[in-house]
This record gives structure tokens, sequence and C-alpha cells, in this order.
């Protein structure tokens, strides 16, 4: 077969487990007889500038080279301007805030949440605080709350007014109250519907007041809602706001209203997304929309940068199947713009990495497969590899250690790990964290106990996964997880993300790692690893022969070789 793939950045010295994964795969089908050739930029390094757009680095040489029997098409890179792309950002922002602010955002959530125990409190609310009697939540003028479930029949609310109010509770198609409120005094209020399966509940006071020393506006504060639901019950966690949901809720009703939210977006804001996102090339596009013809399969990678949407534009164009690596992370709402459902909905197959991830994807209504990344095993087998050694050059000794590995950026957890070490030294104050990778963000890192080593080599790396009693990788953002494979390669359990779905794809918790919830959860599990070496040394080696029996290279570049013939003969039939 002749092979082009379209993707963002490619080579031997580019960061990233996605990167590392896409060309694993292309010298692996170059080395099966395949005529392999990549098209992309110059660019080793894409940078996120603090007004949340990318630049891009022009750093590797441009033409043609071989990368052991890959072909591979370099082209230079045009970076936004600032000025614009600052500009662009903030209307972005303003934009989205004013989606989630909107009736049709609110219906959109209302059907997406029918009938599951979700809840959300969407707009309108200030940031959940903690009084000395528990937990409340002030509104602003109007505050719109979400909630799913079955046979919901109402709420209960108790509320705290700052001053003498009328509160108006609204439900959309089931009618109105209003209720009387005393200064200082709370009150418990009763609505009562449905019985429905979502409701959307909208709370509003007449005017608003600035408490003395607080710049805030104000209405009135919730300090508990309860749900009706069936003759029974159902307490709503007041902290449960937008940034929470889309943390936490269920992948199939938050990929439901993303979809729904862009899908509804104007075409100018998709224009605007592919500038500050790119890589711009026009260059890359000539040639990838002139080149296509002469191969058998369009493979592009991946969300959210631009090659994906451009590889399904160049196979569409001339006539051939294209094959989406969208890398896809089903909780970031950046991968969800419509130029990107198209391509995936165009396409003759969709690599979703993991099982999780290829039913949500069905769910989609896209052509969904998982055959995911493989391990090189001999590296992981290897003589060199020495966890003293990494210990004794750290200055590690034979105290507890954890490991986070992954770019540094708030999205890969690594602040979730440092939070969970807290808690660890509490117990055992000895346990240090040892963090590897690039620094993304730039935030300093002084936290006792914890040792941030930045990029290394990548035999300090395995040395790492050696020495090290668990990883603790909490990342939400992930289309695979490789690091989990690579620390259970050396025989050391895992601690993922309960709410990340590639992580629960991989992960039998309690067999060979845990899922863990919040910080709360990775220490506890931490602390049962460290203090039970027997327990962590069986679920490290389960790990390992969970991945030597499933996740060789040979078998998977196998797999796909064939899912690959099979789309492009479809395709020449007709």
């Amino acid at each position: 077969m002749r092979i082009l793939l379209v993707t963002y950045r490619y080579g031997r010295d580019i960061p990233g487990g996605g990167e590392r994964y896409l060309r694993e795969l292309m010298l692996r089908l170059a080395a099966r007889g395949h005529d392999v050739e990549v098209y992309t930029t110059r660019s080793q390094h894409m940078i996120q500038t603090p007004f949340n757009y990318l630049v891009w680095d022009n750093f590797l040489p441009g033409g043609e080279e071989e990368d052991q029997g890959v072909k591979v098409h370099r082209f230079e890179v045009s970076n936004p301007k600032p000025r614009r792309a600052r500009r662009i950002v903030k209307d972005f922002l303003s934009m989205q805030e004013k989606e989630r602010e909107s009736p049709e955002f609110s219906a959109l959530m209302e059907g997406a949440v029918s009938g599951a125990d979700e809840h959300c409190f969407l707009c309108g609310w200030h940031e959940a605080e903690t009084w000395d009697d528990g937990p409340a939540r002030w509104t602003r003028r109007s505050a719109t709350l979400v909630l799913g479930g079955e046979g919901l029949e109402g709420l209960v609310v108790k509320a705290y007014p700052y001053m003498d109010t009328n509160l108006q509770v609204e439900v959309p198609g089931e009618g109105s109250w209003e209720f009387e409120l005393m200064m200082g005094r709370t009150r418990e209020l009763r609505v009562a519907f449905g019985p429905r399966r979502a409701a959307v509940v909208r709370f509003t006071v007449p005017r608003t007041a600035r408490p003395g020393g607080d710049a805030r506006e104000v209405g009135l504060a919730v300090r508990r809602v309860t749900a009706l639901v069936g003759g029974g019950e159902r307490e709503l966690a007041i902290d449960r706001g937008w940034r929470e949901f889309v943390e936490t809720a269920r992948e199939s009703v938050l990929s439901s209203l993303l979809w729904g939210v862009a899908e509804r977006r104007p075409q100018r804001a998709s224009r605007r997304h592919r500038y500050i996102m790119g890589p711009h090339s026009r260059q890359l596009e000539r040639r990838v929309m002139a080149a296509a013809s002469g191969y058998d399969v369009v493979l592009g990678a991946m969300a959210p940068m631009s090659t994906l949407e451009l590889a399904w534009r160049a196979a569409q164009a001339a006539g051939k199947p294209f094959v989406a690596f969208p890398l896809f992370h089903t909780r970031d709402p950046n991968h969800y713009w419509d130029h990107f459902k198209k391509a995936l909905e165009g396409a003759a197959g969709v690599e979703a990495n993991s099982g999780v991830v290829e039913e949500l994807m069905k769910g989609w209504g896209l052509t969904a497969f998982a055959i995911g990344p493989g391990y090189d095993l001999e590296e992981f087998s290897s003589p060199e590899i020495d966890g003293r050694r990494f210990r004794e050059r750290f200055g590690l000794d034979n105290r507890p250690l954890l490991l986070w590995v992954g770019r540094k950026n708030e999205y890969k957890g690594y602040r979730v790990a440092m939070a969970a070490l807290r808690l660890v030294r509490e117990r055992e104050p000895m346990a240090m964290l040892a963090m590897i990778g690039p620094d993304e963000d730039n935030l300093p890192i002084s936290q006792e106990g914890v040792v941030y080593l930045g990029a290394q080599p990548r035999l300090t790396v395995l040395d790492a996964f050696d020495a090290c009693d668990a990883l603790l990788f909490p990342s939400l953002h992930e289309s695979f997880c490789l690091v989990f494979g690579e620390a259970w390669l050396r025989g050391r359990p895992v601690l993922g993300n309960a709410y990340c779905a590639a992580a629960r794809g991989i992960i039998e918790h309690g067999v060979d790692g845990y899922l863990c919830r919040d910080v709360e959860e990775y220490a506890r599990r931490a602390l049962e690893l460290i203090e039970d070496p027997d327990l962590a040394d069986r679920m490290g080696r389960r790990g390992r022969e969970k991945i030597i029996a499933t996740r060789g290279w040979d078998t998977l570049v196998e797999r796909l070789e064939k899912k690959l013939q099979e789309i492009a003969e479809r395709k020449k039939a007709g």
C-alpha cells in the first residue's frame, strides 16, 4: 500500500506520547514493505502563549528527508499575528460565556442529562464557599441549575438572603413560583413539578447587593439543594459548576452537549479556531491537496490541530479513503468543533485507541475501531535499566518514591499529584515525588518532597520507572496513557484518573492499579502501595503480564495493516 500521513509535527526528537506513537507506527508499516510518506511541518515545538493561542517554531530543516524507510516532507509554518490572535481568543472566551448563559445552551444540556443522575450549577453563580455550618453558593441576579434523573418531581432549596427580597423560581414547561425571603433568615423552599427526566431551574431576584468588603454583586446564598426523585431525595453538590461538570460528568452526556454546541457555532468561528491553533502552512496545504491522489489511503492526525481536517479534505477531493487518528480527549472542549466532527464523520475509519473511547465514538455515529499503540518490549527488558542509579543520582536514597511523567501543564494533573504527596507525607514524611517531562506552563515547582527534573534522556526515564514505588498520573486529557504501560513493564503499579476514559480503558481497578476520583483517594491508594510492597509487586506484575500479552508492536501493526487494506480495497470496489 501507498500510505500518506498528514500530521502537525513528526520526528525522532519530538516530545509527546502521541507523536512518538505515530512515528513508531509509520516506521513499522514501512518495515513491513509499505510505501509510507509523511507530510508535516518544520516544527519541533509548539508553545501555548499566555494568551491561549499556539505559536510554532521552524526548527527542523525543510524539504525531504528519509527516516528509516519513511519519506518525510516538511514545510514552513506561519504563526498568528499576536494582536489578531489575542483578539480572537478574547472573542472566543466571550462567545463561550455567552453560550453557557443562553437558553439554547440550557436546553441542550437538559437534553443531554435527560434520565441521568447529573446536575450542574451552570451560570450566574459565584464560586462555592464553606461557611462555619456548611457549604454555600451565592447567586448573581439570575442563576441557572440544570439537572437530570428518572422521575424528577421537584426541588427543596435552603436559601439565605442578604437582604429582604423576593425569589422567583422558574422551570420552563412547568411554571414559576415566588417566595418572600427575610434578610438573614434561612428558609426552606419547595417546588413541585413533573415527573420529568430533566429540568432547567432558573433563580431570579429583583436586585443584588454588595456586602461590606466584598466586590461581588450577590443575590441570595443557596445552602442546600435536594432533588425529589420518585418518592426519594438526591442531594446535589453545590460546588458542581461548569468546570466540575466537564471534569466529572459521564462522557456520553458531556459529549452530547459539546457536539450540540459545536454544531450551532457559525463557520466563522471554525475558521478562527484554525487560525489560533494551527499549524498554518499554505505550502503544506497545497502539497497535500496535490499529492493525495497518489496514495491508497490518507491518514490524518490529530485534534485539535488543523492537519486532521486538511487530510480529510485532501482525501475527499482525491476520492481516496480517509482514516482519522484524532487521539481524541473526550473531556477537552477544545476537541469539540464542527470541522472536526465533519472530518470524523467523513472518515472510513477512526482510530479510538481505547475500547472505552471506541464505544463512545460509535455512539456518535462514527466508524470507530480500537487498536492503539504498542510497546518495544525489548527496550523495557534491557539490562542497562537501573532504578538504583536513578535514586543515587538524584539523592532519593531508599525513600518512598512516587513518579509522574508527562508534559508539564495543568491538563496532565501534576498539581493533583503534588497535592496528593502532601497528604501522603502526613503519614510517610520521607515520601518523595519525582516529576519528569518538558516544562510547558513555566510555573515554578516549590514544594517539600517534590523533585522536578524537566526533560530527561530516555534511559533516565526508564531508570525512573524502575526506581519508583508507583506511577501517579492523574491526567484527565489522554487518548491512551502510554506511561501506564511503561510503568507496568518495569513491574510498577499505577494510579490513574477515574474520570479519564483512556485510563479506565487500560487500568483494571484493584488488579494492576487504582482509578482515583480525588486527591484524598490518590493519597490513600498511594499509601497502600507504599506500605504494602507485596501488593505493589503483585499489581505491577499483573500489569506487566497484560502489556506483554496484548500490546506488542508486531501484533498491533499487523491488525492495523489489515484494517487499512480492508478500507483501501473497499474504496476501490466502490
